[in-house]
């Protein structure tokens, strides 16, 4: 990691820092302001152990910005610019606003970058360019151009560079308020260059900072994402519950019964939900006190689930297509893992509902490596919606595809699950949905690499 004031170790359950120089006494971690955050759950948890230690609560599952919808990429930047406001006030200031140092308690924001606070000492902040970078300008992109939030940092790590932003809006972005941040030397608000004497009159720094606070506030709050309406044609997906013409009113009934009865009969602390949708059972394993990681591609699903929830929400959301996880990112690929790495083994239940059709015939991934995904990610269980070759969606998608329907039918889609080491507990039939819920779990020797 990336920290010049410390090396880092990630263990199980802690993540220690240990420090190149004692920290002063004077510095933020021993201030009531530090622990006042950690209170209000804004701050991870930490301890001082020792001079020249310092740990922190690791977080059993983290997302990160590529993984995030627009709405989670505007908590994390109003988490950022709101910690600033009061460090200001208290005398310390910010050096880094990265996107990357905002981790997500399920719903919630935190701040994880503990040495980021130092003394101000500085009219002009520092971190302004990286905000901008980080937050403004892939929201506006998202809001203005249709580049989502998370397709940003899939681009580029450390955020959209102003020279991108400007090409992207050519000369029309003279006509927005943005324009300073994507000009040439930053036009004053990319205060990541420039004079940076130290000022040694704080109340002068601190007065300066409330208008540069006013002004970035200004503009993150024009490109606040919208609450999503009626689904676009862009993303198709967030209107299927609504839509599934596939299902009969009591089919649904019995499918949503089905999965709360085996639940409750699993017991799981961590359950994963891929290919989610807009959380329909991902809420339901929430309600029973799990904690859900509910994946899905289309970004406005996700969005919708992500608002729907609320800050206290034990559903941990993630912008993801599942045929195409992502590796590590940062130096040597090490810094932050890839979700493949983080979901191995981390989960005591998988729901793979209505979604094998689209990974076998939609992304063409052959069925015993889609039964091998949920054995590498499950410790225990998988719910698995298993799909007839008389189903019309099967059906629509081997057309699509120039693929024989009798290639895909649930003997096979089961075949692939036993032999990836799964033993078949229960089966509840969806007729006439063509449709078949079952429950399946690990044998205790599993031939799963």
């Amino acid at each position: 990691m990336r920290d010049p004031q410390a090396s880092i170790r990630v263990g199980e359950f802690r993540v220690v820092r240990s420090l190149r120089e004692p920290l002063p006494t004077t510095h933020f971690l021993r201030s009531a302001l530090a622990a006042r955050w950690v209170v209000q759950r804004r701050f991870v948890a930490f301890e001082l152990d020792d001079d020249l230690t310092v740990s922190s609560t690791r977080l059993p599952f983290v997302t990160y910005p590529q993984e995030w919808c627009d709405a989670q990429l505007f908590d994390g930047a109003q988490l950022t610019l709101a910690l600033q406001q009061e460090a200001v006030a208290e005398g310390f200031d910010l050096k880094d606003a990265s996107a990357w140092n905002v981790l997500f308690d399920g719903g919630r924001p935190l701040f994880c970058d503990l040495l980021s606070f130092a003394p101000l000492e500085a009219r002009k902040w520092w971190a302004a360019g990286q905000f901008s970078r980080h937050f403004v300008l892939p929201l506006l992109l998202a809001q203005r151009r249709g580049l989502r939030g998370h397709q940003s940092f899939l681009v580029w790590r450390d955020g959209v560079p102003p020279a991108t932003a400007r090409e992207m809006f050519g000369t029309r972005r003279f006509l927005t308020k943005y324009w300073p941040l994507m000009a040439d030397g930053s036009g004053g608000v990319h205060a990541d260059t420039g004079d940076f004497a130290p000022s040694v009159d704080r109340a002068s720094a601190q007065r300066f900072r409330d208008g540069l606070h006013a002004s970035l506030t200004w503009m993150l709050e024009g490109v606040k994402p919208r609450s999503a309406g009626a689904p676009s044609p862009d993303a198709p997906w967030a209107g299927y519950v609504d839509q599934r013409a596939h299902y009969d009113s009591q089919n649904l009934v019995t499918k949503r019964v089905t999965v709360d009865q085996w639940l409750r009969l699993a017991a799981p602390a961590w359950v994963a939900d891929l290919g989610c949708n807009t959380g329909e059972f991902s809420r339901i394993a929430a309600e029973q006190g799990a904690n859900v990681v509910a994946i899905d591609a289309d970004h406005d699903c996700i969005d919708r689930l992500f608002r729907s929830a609320g800050a206290a929400s034990r559903l941990h959301c993630v912008v993801a297509t599942l045929d195409d996880l992502g590796n590590g990112r940062g130096w040597a690929g090490g810094e932050f893992s890839g979700l493949a790495q983080r979901m191995t083994q981390h989960f005591d239940l998988v729901m793979m509902l209505a979604l094998i059709h689209h990974l076998a015939i939609g992304a063409s991934i052959p069925l015993p490596d889609v039964a091998r995904f949920a054995a590498r990610c499950t410790r225990d269980w998988v719910i698995v919606e298993f799909i007839d070759v008389a189903d019309p969606q099967l059906a629509s998608l081997c057309a699509q595809r120039q693929r024989e329907p009798a290639d895909f039918g649930i003997d096979r889609q089961r075949a692939a699950f036993v032999e990836a080491g799964f033993v078949l507990e229960a089966e509840v039939t969806l007729a006439p949905a063509h449709r078949v819920l079952a429950l399946l779990r690990k044998r205790v020797t599993s031939n799963f690499p």
